[in-house]
Protein backbone atom coordinates (compact mmCIF):
# COMPACT_ATOMS: atom_id res chain seq x y z
CA UNK A 1 0.00 0.00 0.00
CA UNK A 2 1.52 3.45 -0.80
CA UNK A 3 1.94 5.65 2.05
CA UNK A 4 -0.87 8.13 1.05
CA UNK A 5 -4.31 6.89 -0.53
CA UNK A 6 -7.03 8.49 -2.29
CA UNK A 7 -10.32 7.82 -1.04
CA UNK A 8 -13.83 9.28 -2.36
CA UNK A 9 -14.52 12.75 -1.55
CA UNK A 10 -11.45 13.99 -1.84
CA UNK A 11 -10.05 12.08 1.31
CA UNK A 12 -6.79 11.25 1.62
CA UNK A 13 -5.47 8.16 3.87
CA UNK A 14 -1.96 8.45 4.91
CA UNK A 15 0.04 7.29 8.43
CA UNK A 16 -0.76 9.08 11.02
CA UNK A 17 1.75 11.94 12.33
CA UNK A 18 2.58 13.53 16.35
CA UNK A 19 1.09 16.62 14.50
CA UNK A 20 -2.00 14.52 14.27
CA UNK A 21 -2.71 13.94 18.06
CA UNK A 22 -4.56 16.90 19.38
CA UNK A 23 -6.78 16.51 16.15
CA UNK A 24 -7.05 12.80 16.87
CA UNK A 25 -8.23 13.20 20.56
CA UNK A 26 -10.60 14.96 19.53
CA UNK A 27 -12.07 12.30 16.86
CA UNK A 28 -11.55 9.84 20.14
CA UNK A 29 -13.26 11.93 22.44
CA UNK A 30 -10.15 11.67 24.52
CA UNK A 31 -8.95 13.92 26.82
CA UNK A 32 -5.63 14.96 26.83
CA UNK A 33 -2.89 13.98 29.76
CA UNK A 34 0.72 14.49 30.11
CA UNK A 35 1.53 10.38 30.52
CA UNK A 36 -1.36 9.72 27.91
CA UNK A 37 0.11 12.20 25.50
CA UNK A 38 3.62 10.87 25.96
CA UNK A 39 1.74 6.86 25.01
CA UNK A 40 0.29 8.63 22.08
CA UNK A 41 3.68 10.12 20.68
CA UNK A 42 5.32 6.58 21.09
CA UNK A 43 2.47 4.80 19.56
CA UNK A 44 2.65 6.53 16.70
CA UNK A 45 6.65 6.23 16.12
CA UNK A 46 6.22 2.54 17.09
CA UNK A 47 6.77 0.06 14.34
CA UNK A 48 4.46 -2.59 15.82
CA UNK A 49 1.48 -0.45 14.86
CA UNK A 50 -0.54 0.89 12.72
CA UNK A 51 -1.94 4.35 12.49
CA UNK A 52 -4.02 5.65 9.51
CA UNK A 53 -5.95 8.70 9.45
CA UNK A 54 -8.23 10.04 7.00
CA UNK A 55 -7.90 13.54 5.98
CA UNK A 56 -10.18 16.05 4.36
CA UNK A 57 -9.02 18.23 1.41
CA UNK A 58 -9.46 21.50 4.38
CA UNK A 59 -7.10 19.39 6.67
CA UNK A 60 -9.78 18.05 9.31
CA UNK A 61 -8.69 14.89 10.47
CA UNK A 62 -12.32 12.32 9.62
CA UNK A 63 -11.83 8.91 10.51
CA UNK A 64 -8.87 6.83 12.15
CA UNK A 65 -7.43 3.38 12.18
CA UNK A 66 -5.13 1.89 14.86
CA UNK A 67 -3.96 -1.95 14.55
CA UNK A 68 -1.19 -3.25 16.64
CA UNK A 69 0.82 -6.55 16.45
CA UNK A 70 1.88 -8.19 19.16
CA UNK A 71 3.63 -11.92 19.21
CA UNK A 72 1.00 -14.72 19.08
CA UNK A 73 1.92 -17.77 21.24
CA UNK A 74 -0.86 -19.78 20.31
CA UNK A 75 -1.06 -18.93 16.31
CA UNK A 76 2.68 -19.17 16.23
CA UNK A 77 3.13 -15.87 14.32
CA UNK A 78 2.02 -12.00 14.73
CA UNK A 79 -1.69 -11.47 15.40
CA UNK A 80 -3.28 -8.41 14.83
CA UNK A 81 -5.51 -6.42 17.13
CA UNK A 82 -7.99 -3.44 16.00
CA UNK A 83 -7.13 -1.23 18.13
CA UNK A 84 -9.91 1.53 17.31
CA UNK A 85 -11.78 2.64 13.87
CA UNK A 86 -13.58 6.06 14.21
CA UNK A 87 -14.99 7.95 11.37
CA UNK A 88 -16.63 11.49 12.09
CA UNK A 89 -20.18 11.39 11.61
CA UNK A 90 -20.58 12.76 8.70
CA UNK A 91 -18.19 10.71 7.23
CA UNK A 92 -20.45 7.42 7.71
CA UNK A 93 -20.54 4.01 6.99
CA UNK A 94 -18.24 4.27 3.35
CA UNK A 95 -15.43 6.09 5.21
CA UNK A 96 -15.56 2.85 8.43
CA UNK A 97 -15.25 0.91 5.40
CA UNK A 98 -12.64 2.07 3.65
CA UNK A 99 -10.45 2.23 6.86
CA UNK A 100 -11.40 -1.02 7.62
CA UNK A 101 -9.61 -2.30 4.48
CA UNK A 102 -6.84 -0.76 5.40
CA UNK A 103 -6.64 -2.38 8.60
CA UNK A 104 -7.35 -6.05 7.19
CA UNK A 105 -4.98 -5.02 4.43
CA UNK A 106 -2.02 -4.14 6.48
CA UNK A 107 -2.76 -6.93 8.49
CA UNK A 108 -2.26 -9.55 5.74
CA UNK A 109 1.05 -7.79 4.46
CA UNK A 110 2.48 -8.57 8.25
CA UNK A 111 1.95 -12.44 7.45
CA UNK A 112 -1.46 -11.89 9.83
CA UNK A 113 -4.26 -14.94 9.55
CA UNK A 114 -6.57 -13.21 11.74
CA UNK A 115 -7.55 -9.90 13.17
CA UNK A 116 -9.23 -9.45 16.47
CA UNK A 117 -10.96 -6.37 17.45
CA UNK A 118 -11.00 -4.28 20.73
CA UNK A 119 -14.77 -2.75 21.11
CA UNK A 120 -15.70 -0.44 23.76
CA UNK A 121 -19.29 -0.16 24.60
CA UNK A 122 -19.80 3.13 22.51
CA UNK A 123 -18.79 1.01 19.62
CA UNK A 124 -21.82 0.38 17.76
CA UNK A 125 -21.26 1.92 14.49
CA UNK A 126 -18.03 -0.45 14.32
CA UNK A 127 -19.46 -3.46 15.81
CA UNK A 128 -22.30 -3.67 13.17
CA UNK A 129 -19.59 -2.76 10.61
CA UNK A 130 -17.28 -5.88 11.43
CA UNK A 131 -20.33 -8.20 11.61
CA UNK A 132 -21.77 -7.06 8.01
CA UNK A 133 -17.76 -7.82 6.87
CA UNK A 134 -17.96 -11.51 8.22
CA UNK A 135 -16.18 -10.76 11.56
CA UNK A 136 -17.14 -13.41 14.49
CA UNK A 137 -18.18 -12.23 17.45
CA UNK A 138 -16.59 -14.72 20.06
CA UNK A 139 -16.15 -14.51 23.33
CA UNK A 140 -14.00 -12.27 25.30
CA UNK A 141 -13.69 -11.31 28.88
CA UNK A 142 -12.43 -8.48 30.55
CA UNK A 143 -11.04 -7.04 33.64
CA UNK A 144 -10.68 -3.24 34.30
CA UNK A 145 -7.56 -2.87 36.30
CA UNK A 146 -7.16 0.19 39.08
CA UNK A 147 -3.94 2.51 38.74
CA UNK A 148 -0.90 1.29 40.84
CA UNK A 149 -0.89 3.92 44.23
Amino acid sequence: MAAKRQLDGGLRLRRGRRSDLDRLRGLLSKRSEPRAERFDRRTLADLGHDVYVAEAPGGELVGVVAVAYVRSLRAGRFAAVLDTARAAPDGGRPLLDALLDVAEERARRRGCRQVRAWLGRDDGALRAALTSRGWQVEESVERELAPEP
